[in-house]
């Protein structure tokens, strides 16, 4: 599959185990279409994260809505549940 097809699925919310963010456009903060991988999730102590953020100052970040909706994607991703056995089709 190309890959430009794989992004356009990923965009649609067709591949669950990513999401996509836009570009940001704003003078010094310029980034490329970024993608989110669900299937790699790290944990890391919160003053920890509150230190580097103070230390890296001015930076990208998602507001609402863009930061709710990625939020409901990887809650839709985490919460999937795979069972064991599939309850038989029904016949007529």
């Amino acid at each position: 599959m190309a890959r430009n097809e794989n992004w356009e699925k990923a965009r649609k919310g067709q591949l669950p185990g990513f999401h996509v963010l836009d570009k940001c456009d704003l003078e010094e903060l310029k980034r490329d279409f970024r993608i989110v991988d669900f299937r790699r999730v790290h944990s890391l102590p919160l003053d920890f994260i509150r230190k580097i953020a103070n230390e890296l100052g001015k930076r990208t970040r998602l507001l609402p809505p863009y930061r709710e909706h990625l939020s409901q994607a990887f809650a839709r991703f985490f919460m999937r549940v795979g069972l064991p056995a599939d309850i038989p089709e029904f016949r007529r």
